[in-house]
């Protein structure tokens, strides 16, 4: 993207350093080389932003805490406190000003491991809620990342209505553009299981004032429900589907709702100041892959599985 002369904002929603929130003897040494070489990756990506998950104590809260410190990368999270001090154990939020805009990260967990014993983590519902209120005034984007489990996760877009955008992790679900969501926000979008895909929007902000528009599900929309109606035209080729389906009160109606669905949805794209388009990118075989990097990875497992052994 940056060599097609974009400036993306990169982001992790947590649950980046291991698979585990606790390791084992038997793989520590090659667990924490592992997580420290990640982030060496992600500053060579060019990483805004991680949000600390659960699984980022895998190695211990002082683990955590010098790796944090070996890099330029901010670590967030609005409700993990010390609780010897009774301070945030990171800053709550960044500000990041992107071509013009200027858009709050704040991050949030609710998944603790209970082998950590000097951290506590407060409530993430009135903590964001809290962090919303502190920088919505200040900002014109407001985005959350949350690690939370796929029940938690179902709450989030109504607790959080003034934020724009919510990313998040602990959940296997992957959110898809056809998936229902608040019709002006906030969008909710989720990766789904570990380093398959990573999620994508595209946001055009014209006008601060007015919603922005999730046009990846209006268009998802109309092409399902016209796949609908031409599946039903395909059986009877040669007649008007009011024709073809005389009497048949229920199909009628789902022909009705499916014609108003795709004039609905084409009004609102037309009339969509702000506008965000979605994508869920595959990491497989067809992308294509950077030769410092592949090499950097190649290295990296290599050296990892030799501390295995």
């Amino acid at each position: 993207m940056r060599q097609e002369g974009n400036d993306p904002l990169i982001l992790d929603a947590g649950d980046l350093f291991f698979t585990t929130p606790d390791l084992h003897d038997s793989n520590r040494v090659s667990e924490k080389y592992r997580a420290s070489v990640i982030l060496m990756g992600y500053e060579q990506i060019g990483c805004d932003a991680i949000n600390v998950g659960q699984y980022e104590f895998g190695g211990g809260e002082e683990f955590l805490l010098e790796t944090a410190g070996t890099t330029q990368i901010p670590f967030i999270s609005a409700n993990l406190i010390n609780t010897q001090t009774n301070q945030l154990l990171f800053n709550p939020y960044i500000i990041i000003e992107r071509e013009g805009l200027k858009i709050a990260v704040i991050g949030l967990t609710n998944l603790l491991p209970k082998t950590i014993k000097n951290i506590r983590a407060d409530n993430f519902i009135t903590a964001g809620k809290s962090m919303i209120k502190k920088v919505k005034d200040k900002v014109d984007i407001i985005v959350m990342l949350v690690n939370a489990n796929r029940a938690d996760q179902k709450t989030l877009t109504k607790e959080f209505q003034e934020a724009n955008l919510i990313f998040t992790s602990g959940s296997t679900s992957l959110t898809r553009p056809m998936m229902n969501q608040p019709e002006k926000g906030p969008y909710l979008f989720s990766t789904g299981r570990e380093s398959r895909y990573i999620n994508v929007t595209d946001i055009s902000l014209k006008n601060k004032t007015d919603p922005i528009i999730n046009i990846s599900f209006l268009e998802a929309s109309q092409q399902y429900n016209q796949r609908k109606l031409d599946r039903l035209q395909d059986t009877f080729p040669d007649q008007t589907l009011e024709d073809a389906y005389k009497g048949q009160g229920n199909i009628l109606s789902l022909i009705e709702k499916s014609r108003t669905s795709i004039i609905q949805a084409d009004v609102q794209l037309k009339e969509a100041v702000n506008t965000l388009i979605f994508k869920n990118v595959a990491l497989d075989s067809k992308i294509i892959d950077d030769q410092e990097v592949l090499e950097f990875v190649s290295t990296s497992l290599a050296t990892c599985n030799q501390l295995k052994n």
